[in-house]
């Protein structure tokens, strides 16, 4: 009887195994996706599996009625919800669903306000005659500081701003635009995108743009892609930047598509990868459908006069401008092309203005290459004379042949050069350029499902013809923002902003909340400020890497404090220390976030009074700037001044010297031009130039001699230089004018004291 027992618990065990080995893991790969009643369209809907990456438990890995006109790849069986049926096999994956990492690899910082603009420059004051400090990428995130200030160069203002976490400079505000400014609300309308499948993120951004132009519309294009997918399908591939920013590139090898173009960080990709980044009014223009406007006219003829055709034509020449293009001929070709292969004729001449076929010395429309191009490995040689390529379409490094433009002119050359007949070439009239190019591009791209700015430069749509994450128009990380910029531009100069555009927007699943460009780790390495026993060195500039300062003699330690300018910056070398000698080096070492290292040596002696020029000079009613003593009244004895440096300080040592050098007497008055020089008990000296108010001419009084120097000034036949100059600045206000001209002769009329 046990053996039988043994023998049924056997068989049920390898039955269980047997059904466990059978019964497999997977997850659909669609959004959507129909669980039917048998493996066929006509089987009754059980259920609808709404998201992709569910996961499904397969009852085996057969496939059921394979080459099914609607499921030709055939029907897996499944038990979903308890209960068995068929799903279609090309929404189905085998094994364990796909780890999604939204998480490092890009920036999730917040921001205040961002670059609303290309190629903007940060200057060192407000205006545009400054020193520019930086170049900035679109969408690079700022602080701004304090309120806007007007400047020379730019009407609206400028913003003195942070960048880079901890750099300061001054940019033109219509170059920046707030988070606020940018979004809003409005109940009822976010309630019509939210029904277009838009995610909350992108809803703010929307609101706001249809709030300032009614006429748009925005449409999603639901790509069911994970965010962290789309990440991974653009690793390993072409983005270049021409900004030599180190913490935005993966090397500084730019010998991939020609020099100044660098491989930009996929952290740098993520950020305009990101749709939500760019939906401002002038970046959402990358999102515009780029078809062909054929509502005022029929597909079958194309009608020069109509109103569509008008304003083509009108902001093709807003576009071109002083081009050599801006003509009715060319200008002609463009709609043309446009009409015929359904392209906005407008963006056809954004995309050739950005590819510098505006200008018509440029290599790739000149027609006038004369020299043979030869290739470097095998000595072939190709005639590239009188060939045109508007678009610079095959333009990229070949073996061989490494000048990517005039590779492109291979490309244009046709047969003769190696190359095809399509897109009727060979195009050897600007003609065939512009009518090919833009033929090549409608079969590459637009009528590929490629049909935005954004798609051409980043194929993230599903229901193109083309592979995802491949076909790139162009390797240029921010090739979509300057086009969208050109065009936002051309539209507002020739008020077409208020037209009915289409922006069609892809959409993504799991997306973090923000994404920002890297940021960049801080070089600054210097100090600020040291204290010792809590005592400021005045005198320490943090320029200077060595330098000596005075400490007490009756001191057991010395508790030596610093402020660093930035506190990502690290220092050693603070803190407490004693020593017997007479004098101690003590090195102070700051290390700045990027790991850039800088040494002060700061040499201590041990004095009995430690009294700095400085803290004299903060003590007396004179003023210092740079190496000019002024403030000085007319009248003023040495002694008075000599007496005040005493009283403060009994052990330093004064020395007064006439312009010529000789020594003066300090009973007598001060002198515009006379040197005075302190020696402090701890043995610091320094050496001042004397400015008396209103002495120009360096006799020490006020007198008709200084009128006329100072009007001889301003006239502009005699200018005052140096401390002659802060003399004649009698109100201190920085500079002289008429009003120090009258308070010199009100002075010398006894009316007022200077």
């Amino acid at each position: 009887m046990k053996k039988y027992i043994l023998i049924i618990l056997t068989i049920i065990i390898n039955i269980l195994t047997i059904t466990k080995l059978n019964a497999l893991a997977g997850y659909t790969t669609g959004t959507y996706v129909k669980v039917r009643s048998e493996a066929s369209v006509n089987g009754a809907e059980l259920a609808e599996i709404a998201n992709r990456n569910t996961v499904l438990n397969l009852i085996s890995d057969e496939l059921y009625n394979v080459g099914d006109t609607n499921c030709s790849v055939g029907w897996y069986k499944i038990n979903y919800n308890d209960k068995e049926g068929y799903i279609c096999g090309k929404y189905v994956s085998i094994g364990e669903v796909p780890s999604i990492d939204d998480g490092p690899g890009f920036n999730e910082e917040t921001y205040e306000a961002r670059i609303n603009g290309v190629n903007i420059y940060v200057r060192k004051s407000a205006s545009s005659s400054s020193q520019i400090l930086d170049t900035l990428l679109p969408g690079t995130n700022l602080k701004i500081v304090g309120n806007k200030v007007s400047g020379t160069g730019c009407t609206e203002g400028y913003y003195k701003v942070n960048y880079y976490k901890n750099q300061t400079g001054y940019v033109c505000s219509k170059f920046v635009v707030t988070k606020d400014e940018i979004t809003s609300k409005d109940e009822t309308y976010e309630q019509t995108l939210k029904s277009l499948g838009f995610p909350d993120s992108y809803i703010p951004y929307l609101v706001k743009l249809h709030q300032e132009h009614p006429t748009w519309t925005f449409k999603p294009i639901l790509t069911n892609l994970y965010w962290s997918e789309v990440l991974d399908g653009f690793k390993g591939k072409t983005a270049l930047l021409n900004y030599k920013i180190e913490a935005y590139l993966e090397n500084l090898n730019d010998n991939i598509d020609g020099a100044g173009w660098y491989p930009a960080k996929s952290s740098v990709v993520a950020f305009y990868l990101d749709p939500r980044n760019f939906l401002t009014e002038k970046f959402v223009f990358m999102f515009e459908s780029l078809r062909y406007d054929y509502t005022s006219s029929t597909k079958d003829s194309l009608n020069m006069e109509n109103e569509i055709t008008k304003k083509y034509l009108s902001t093709m020449s807003s576009v071109l401008s002083s081009s050599f293009l801006n003509t009715d001929e060319y200008k002609k070709y463009y709609v043309e092309a446009g009409f015929n292969f359904d392209i906005n004729p407008v963006h056809l001449v954004t995309r050739s203005k950005g590819e510098g076929a505006a200008n018509e010395n440029y290599v790739a429309v000149s027609g006038n290459n004369p020299d043979p191009y030869c290739n470097s490995i095998t000595g072939e040689c190709f005639n590239i004379n009188n060939f045109y390529n508007f678009y610079n379409i095959g333009a990229y490094k070949q073996n061989g042949l490494s000048n990517p433009v005039k590779n492109g002119l291979l490309y244009a050359c046709g047969p003769a050069c190696g190359y095809g007949t399509s897109y009727g070439r060979p195009w050897d009239t600007r003609e065939k350029a512009i009518k090919g190019g833009a033929e090549f591009i409608s079969n590459r791209y637009i009528g590929k499902g490629q049909f935005t700015r954004y798609l051409q430069r980043y194929n993230v749509n599903p229901f193109g013809q083309n592979a995802l994450y491949t076909n790139a128009y162009q390797t240029n990380v921010i090739a979509a923002c300057s086009d969208s910029a050109d065009a936002y531009t051309s539209y507002k100069e020739m008020n077409l902003l208020e037209e009915p555009y289409l922006f069609e927007i892809p959409v993504f699943l799991n997306m973090p909340d923000v994404v920002s460009l890297p940021n960049i780790a801080s070089t600054i390495n210097t100090i600020e400020s040291i204290t010792i026993n809590g005592k400021k060195i005045t005198s320490f500039d943090k320029d200077i890497l060595e330098f000596t300062v005075y400490v007490n003699v009756n001191d057991k330690e010395y508790d030596i404090a610093a402020v660093l300018t930035d506190n990502t910056s690290k220092i050693e070398g603070t803190g407490k220390i004693s020593f017997e000698e007479q004098s101690k080096t003590q090195e102070l070492k700051v290390t700045a976030e990027n790991g850039d290292v800088r040494i002060y040596k700061m040499t201590m002696v041990k004095v009995n009074d430690t009294t700095t020029v400085e803290e004299i000079i903060s003590n007396l009613s004179v003023k210092v700037t740079g190496n000019i003593m002024h403030g000085i009244s007319p009248g003023t004895l040495g002694s008075t001044l000599v007496t005040s440096i005493n009283k403060f300080s009994p052990g330093t040592t004064v020395v007064l010297n006439e312009m010529d050098g000789n020594a003066a007497s300090i009973s007598g008055i001060l002198k515009t031009g006379q040197t005075i020089k302190l020696t402090t008990p701890s043995g610091e000296t320094k050496s001042f130039i004397i400015s008396v108010i209103g002495d120009t001419s360096g006799d020490g009084e006020v007198t008709i001699l200084d009128l006329l120097r100072v009007q001889k000034h301003l006239l502009g036949s005699s200018k005052l230089t140096d401390y002659n100059l802060v003399a004649g600045d009698t109100n201190a206000d920085g500079e002289v004018t008429i009003l120090d001209l009258l308070r010199i002769q009100k002075y010398i009329l006894k009316t007022i004291n200077l």
